[in-house]
C-alpha cells in the first residue's frame, strides 16, 4: 500500500488552517499519489480572504494584473501580506516591456532589451520573459511607489529592482490534465491562464464562458472575432451544469476565473466560470514567492525576450553554463534555471558549480566545487538551493553548468552582448562521458543562457522565536507553511534555519514540523 508521508499530510493541514473556510472542503493530502481531490473548491470562499479585490484594467494589461493577482494570494497564503496588497502593474509592465534592459553599462543584464517606451501598456509580453524578468528580482512592488497604469507612466531606473517579495519559482502546469492544475491550485494559490476571448460567444447569464467554434488555425488567420486574454483560476466545481453555458459544452465542470474587467456584464462581480472544456486554455501558470530576505542577491544576465532551444533528437542532450565573476566576498547559496520539457515525462538534470582557474579554457576548467542531480517534469524555472553553500573570494571567477538529457530543452536571450559569459554544448547518448566541445554563445551568435546565481543573505541579527517563520511576532498556519518548505530543503538563511528549528536539536526535520502542528492544534482547541 502506497504511504502519504507525514509533509503531504502537513501540507493539506496548512492548507486547511490557512484558509480556515467555511463549508470549503479541503483534500487530505495534496499529492500525486492518487487521492481523490475535492468536487468543489473556491478560494472566494477563504476566511480569512487569500485573494485580493477585483481590479479594472486599463490598456493591454490583463497578463501582469493576472500575473500579480498570483503573486498576491500567494504571498497571502505564505503569510507574507494580507488582502489589502495591492500590487504595481506599472512596475511589472514598464521592467517588462516599456524599459527592460538596464540603463547602466555596469549592469550585467545592460544591452538590448525589448524597451517598448510606453506602448508597452498596451501590448503583451513573453511569458517567459516575464518570469524571468521577476527572477531577477525586478519588482515586485506596491502599487503606491509608482503611478498607475492608466496613466502610462516612464519610471526612473532607480525603481527597477525594488522588492516587496521575490519570485523564486514558476511553472506550466499540464494546461490538459485538470488534476495536475487542481494540485497546483491547492499548493500555489491562483493560477495564469490565458485563452482567447471570442465577441461571439460572451458570458451566459449565468457568468459561464464556452467557445466550441475556437481552433488555433482560425484565430491565426483572424477569422475570430476576439484576442487573447488572461485571468486568474481560483477554484473548480465538477459538477458546474453544462446546460449554464450559451453553447452546451460535452460535459459539466468548470473552472472558477477571476477577471480584471471590474464587475461586468453578466459576471459575478468579476468573476466567472470557464468550461473545462474550454478549446481555447493555451497556458496555466503558477508562482511561487519568498520573502526579500531568502537570499542576498542575484546575478543573471538576461534582458530580451527568450527564445527556446531542444535537443536535436532523442539521442542528444545540452550542456548550459553561465560564467560569473565576483565583484566582491559573496557566498553562493543557490541558482535558478529555465526548464522545458517537450513532455510531461520526469527527466532527470545535473547542476555544477566549478570554481575557474585564471586562464580557464571552458566552464569546466577548474574545481568541482557542488553538484546537485534532480528530477524536472514540468516546464519551470526553478531555484535550486546548494547542499553546501559555497564561498567565492572577490575576483573568483565560477560557473554554473546545467546539463540536460534528451527530452529536455532551455532557454537563451535572443542575443549575446559579451564574450566569455554564456556558453552551451551538446553531447551524444551514447558518448556521453565524452568531454564537452563548448561553445561560447556570443561567437556563435545565439543569446545568454537562462541561469541566474543567488548568494546568502548576510542581513540579520536580531533575536528569533522559534518557529516565527515569517518573522512577524506571531505563531500561525502561515508559519507552519514556511516551515514545511524548510524542512523538505527549502532554507534560506541562518535566521530560516534557527526559525524552524522548533525543539532545538540543531536539526531541522519532520519532527520539527509535526511538535509545531501540535502546537497550534492544542491553541486551537
Amino acid at each position: 500500500m502506497k504511504q502519504v508521508s507525514l509533509i503531504r499530510k502537513l501540507t493539506a493541514t496548512v492548507l486547511a488552517c490557512t484558509l480556515c473556510c467555511t463549508g470549503m472542503t479541503v483534500p487530505d493530502v495534496l499529492a500525486d499519489d492518487g487521492s481523490e481531490l475535492p468536487a468543489r473548491f473556491d478560494l472566494r470562499e477563504a476566511d480569512p480572504p487569500v485573494l485580493t479585490p477585483v481590479k479594472n484594467q486599463s490598456g493591454g494589461t490583463c497578463w501582469a494584473h493576472t500575473i500579480l493577482g498570483c503573486i498576491e494570494s500567494n504571498m497571502i497564503m505564505k503569510g507574507m501580506a494580507d488582502n489589502t496588497l495591492d500590487l504595481s502593474e506599472t512596475h511589472l509592465v514598464w521592467f517588462t516591456e516599456g524599459q527592460d534592459s538596464p540603463t547602466d553599462p555596469d549592469d550585467p543584464r545592460y544591452g538590448g532589451g525589448v524597451n517598448l517606451g510606453v506602448k508597452a501598456y498596451d501590448s503583451g509580453p513573453s511569458l517567459h520573459h516575464a518570469i524571468e524578468a521577476l527572477a531577477s528580482w525586478q519588482g515586485v512592488v506596491t502599487e503606491d511607489l509608482v503611478p498607475s497604469h492608466a496613466e502610462k507612466p516612464v519610471l526612473d531606473e532607480s525603481l527597477r529592482y525594488q522588492s516587496v517579495a521575490h519570485l523564486q519559482n514558476a511553472g506550466y502546469c499540464r494546461k490538459n490534465d485538470i488534476s495536475d492544475i487542481k494540485q497546483h491550485l491547492l499548493r500555489y494559490g491562483p493560477l495564469y491562464t490565458g485563452y482567447f476571448n471570442d465577441h461571439d460567444h460572451p458570458l451566459s447569464e449565468k457568468s459561464a464562458y464556452y467557445d466550441p467554434d475556437y481552433t488555433r488555425e482560425a484565430s491565426l488567420a483572424g477569422k475570430l472575432n476576439g484576442r487573447g486574454h488572461a485571468v486568474m483560476i481560483v477554484g473548480w466545481d465538477d459538477a458546474y451544469p453544462k446546460t449554464n453555458f450559451n453553447d452546451i459544452p460535452p460535459e459539466d465542470g468548470a473552472w472558477i476565473c477571476k477577471n480584471s474587467w471590474g464587475n461586468y456584464e453578466n459576471s459575478e462581480n468579476g468573476y466567472f466560470y470557464m468550461s473545462y472544456a474550454e478549446p481555447s486554455i493555451n497556458t496555466v501558470i503558477y508562482f511561487d514567492t519568498e520573502p526579500v530576505t531568502n537570499y542576498g542577491s542575484v546575478h543573471s544576465y538576461n534582458s530580451l525576450k527568450l527564445v527556446f532551444v531542444d535537443p536535436a533528437d532523442d539521442d542528444h542532450g545540452f550542456f548550459m553554463a553561465n560564467v560569473f565573476e565576483a565583484e566582491q566576498a559573496e557566498t553562493l547559496a543557490a541558482v535558478g534555471a529555465l526548464f522545458r520539457t517537450k513532455n510531461s515525462l520526469p527527466a532527470e538534470y545535473e547542476l555544477s558549480v566549478y570554481l575557474l582557474s585564471d586562464d580557464a579554457a571552458d566552464p569546466q576548467d577548474g574545481t568541482l566545487a557542488a553538484k546537485i542531480e534532480g528530477v524536472v517534469d514540468h516546464t519551470e524555472y526553478r531555484t535550486i538551493r546548494l547542499p553546501q553553500c559555497i564561498q567565492i573570494r572577490e575576483g573568483q571567477k565560477y560557473a554554473i553548468v546545467l546539463k540536460l538529457p534528451p527530452g529536455i530543452g532551455s532557454f537563451y536571450d535572443s542575443k549575446c552582448y559579451k564574450a566569455g559569459v554564456s556558453y552551451s554544448a551538446e553531447y551524444a547518448v551514447k558518448n556521453e562521458a565524452a568531454k564537452p566541445e563548448w561553445n561560447d554563445c556570443y561567437t556563435v551568435g545565439a543569446g545568454d543562457v537562462c541561469i541566474h546565481v543567488y548568494t546568502k543573505y548576510e542581513g540579520e541579527t536580531e533575536q528569533i522565536i522559534p518557529g516565527d517563520m515569517d518573522r512577524d511576532g506571531r505563531l500561525t498556519a502561515a508559519d507552519l507553511s514556511l516551515m514545511k518548505q524548510a524542512v523538505l530543503g527549502s532554507e534560506r538563511t541562518d535566521i530560516d534555519r534557527k526559525a524552524a528549528d522548533w525543539n532545538g536539536d540543531e536539526a531541522i526535520n519532520e519532527e520539527d514540523a509535526k511538535g509545531f502542528l501540535d502546537f497550534l492544534l492544542q491553541r486551537e482547541s
